[in-house]
């Protein structure tokens, strides 16, 4: 015996098996966008940070070399402190800390003097009129694997860090 149409119909759509399924095909792609997107923030973020504290490192290690308010001392020194951003030894022997970051030209180590007047700097500072203070700024390479897929591309960015004169 057959039922009417109607009926058939209306069971049809009362149905609910493989809703669910329908719903996650929905939701799927939206969710791997978000997790590349994720993994994409997290490597931008932990390069980030390798590279504040790389040059946070190159500045205090330029701080302890000898100086003037006109710039480092010693012609090799500025190349040694990039190579210390870049690769965390002086002399370069080292990989670099960031994949792709393999050139020097990015990181700029500039010695400028900051006024005592008033001794506003106190202690080894006191009578001097100018304090040197070096500041080393980076722009390492970023190359995000997943940049195509988030839409978001980004080449570089760019960080900096300055120390008073300690030696």
């Amino acid at each position: 015996m057959t039922r009417p149409l109607a009926l058939q119909f209306r069971r049809l759509l009362a149905g609910c098996g493989g809703s669910a399924a329908v719903e996650f095909a929905l939701i799927l792609p939206f969710m791997t966008l978000l997790c590349f997107a994720f993994v994409g923030a997290g490597r931008l973020f932990w390069n980030y940070h390798i590279a504040v504290s790389a040059v946070r490192d190159a500045a205090r290690y330029a701080a302890r070399l000898p100086m003037t308010c006109g710039g480092l001392t010693t012609a090799g020194d500025a190349a040694k402190v990039q190579n210390l951003a870049r690769t965390g030894t002086s002399d370069g022997s080292g990989s670099p800390l960031i994949a792709n970051w393999t050139s020097n030209a990015s990181i700029v180590v500039t010695v400028s003097c900051v006024s005592n007047a008033g001794a506003a700097y106190s202690g080894r500072y006191e009578d001097m009129t100018g304090v040197p203070i070096v500041q080393v700024s980076a722009s390492p390479p970023y190359i995000d694997s997943f940049g195509p897929l988030t839409g978001v591309s980004l080449t570089g960015f760019t960080v900096s860090a300055q120390q008073a004169w300690t030696e």
